[in-house]
């Protein structure tokens, strides 16, 4: 592996993404797990970036790296606001104990989808094409 492969990271989201379909599918009924759906979620967008970062030769240790390279990427600056509001409402799951209702875990999934999908083409238009499959996620 390359120090530009970002594949550390999409077995990371495949992970992430099998976590997630359990916390969603297999809790007690009646068990409200909002919170850690919207959290895998993030994480799953933090990885896309990581990997993005990889590929550009950027390690991004942390949020802020993360957040410091998307107000200053032009390539970036289109998802800075759908990633951060993705950010802010993860912390407040975890550490707010926030829960969300159908309507807000839709609205979230639209910022998801939005910053997913523009890293994939950037992704994509760096010649990488062996992204996770997370069609799952985003039903």
């Amino acid at each position: 592996m390359s120090a530009s492969d970002p594949g550390i990271y999409f077995k990371l989201i495949e992970h992430d993404r099998d976590v997630l379909q359990l916390v969603s599918h297999n809790a007690r009924p009646g068990c409200d797990t909002s919170d850690w759906q919207i959290t895998i979620l993030y994480y799953i967008l933090c990885l896309y970036m990581k990997a993005f970062g990889r590929v550009c030769g950027r390690e991004l240790q942390d949020h802020y790296s993360i957040k410091q390279w998307l107000n200053s990427e032009s390539r970036l600056i289109p998802i800075a606001r759908p990633y951060r509001k993705a950010e802010e409402w993860s912390r407040d799951a975890r550490y707010e104990g926030r829960r969300f209702s159908s309507k807000e875990v839709e609205r979230f999934l639209g910022w998801f989808k939005f910053v997913r999908q523009h890293v994939a083409g950037l992704l994509s238009t760096a010649g990488i094409t062996n992204l996770p499959n997370i069609d799952s996620v985003e039903q």
